[in-house]
């Protein structure tokens, strides 16, 4: 419902959204208190797309305000919704002049009454001097970038849950997750995991499955001697408040201390086979 209202909303609320969606933090200031300007118009172009695709041919006015020449499309209200809509090219070929493509996920109203959504990518050329902006042509649908098959990843070992680096992940997950238990038990001194400072966001955690980039010996990850690294990727299932669950997946670098593994860190990316 929120998304169908603010496809109707007028040109005052796109700009006050503008405003509101920009990244947490006070924008730089001018000498005179102004705030300053974005180097490029990546997010005025995303709003021109989401204005573009949600025009109807009873309320077009909202893309002059990024065309001024305007359009008249001849879609009826209700039929396409952007849901989403994300920059995934921005290049400048002169001074003031830029070539931005944004991807959205378009929701269309199909002849039976259902909706469905598809991704389409969109071409917009604008034009602008640091403190306004314009396109310069209405937006045109060009290919989105191509998305690759499945990568083999390096984690070839399975490792029983129920053992000692199962239970160190499930704790860490637990705690870390749902906010059930000590999580500095798990975590290695001295490590930066960003820790979470809100409120957890799931209400339970359990553990799916553990898989290590290291073999193991039968009874040797039972017996790690300190400073001993383990690479690990963990599938978990994460239930919220309402009962659904959530399919997640962890990266972890493990050490051993003290005849226990601790969470050394959360990788940045899973390990790729042959890399």
């Amino acid at each position: 419902m929120a998304a169908w209202l603010a496809v109707l909303a007028s040109p005052l609320l796109t700009i006050a959204g503008l405003v509101l969606l920009q990244p947490a933090g006070a924008p730089p200031l001018r000498d005179g208190g102004a705030p300053a300007p974005s180097a490029s118009p990546e997010g005025w172009a995303e709003m021109y797309v989401r204005s573009w695709l949600s025009a109807t041919r009873d309320d077009s006015a909202e893309i002059e305000v990024f065309y001024p020449p305007g359009m008249t499309p001849q879609r009826t209200a209700g039929t396409q919704v952007p849901v989403d809509t994300a920059v995934v090219a921005a290049t400048s070929s002169a001074p003031g002049v830029w070539s931005i493509v944004v991807v959205a996920d378009v929701l269309v109203l199909r002849p039976d009454g259902k909706r469905t959504a598809y991704l389409l990518c969109a071409q917009v050329a604008m034009a602008g001097t640091g403190d306004a902006y314009t396109a310069t042509s209405l937006p045109s649908p060009v290919a989105c970038p191509s998305t690759l098959g499945g990568v083999e990843l390096a984690y070839d070992e399975v490792t029983d849950p129920a053992g000692p680096i199962g239970q160190s992940v499930a704790g860490f997950l637990v705690a870390y997750l749902a906010g059930q238990g000590q999580l500095d038990r798990f975590v290695s001194p001295g490590a930066s995991l960003g820790l979470p400072k809100l409120a957890p966001p799931f209400a339970a955690v359990q553990v799916v499955e553990v898989r290590t980039h290291e073999k193991f010996e039968p009874g040797q990850a039972a017996r790690p001697l300190d400073g001993t690294a383990v690479h690990g990727l963990v599938r978990a299932s994460a239930w919220g408040a309402a009962g659904q669950s959530t399919p997640v997946d962890y990266a972890l670098t493990l050490v051993a201390r003290a005849g226990r593994w601790e969470i050394n860190r959360i990788d940045p990316a899973p390990l790729l086979a042959g890399r």
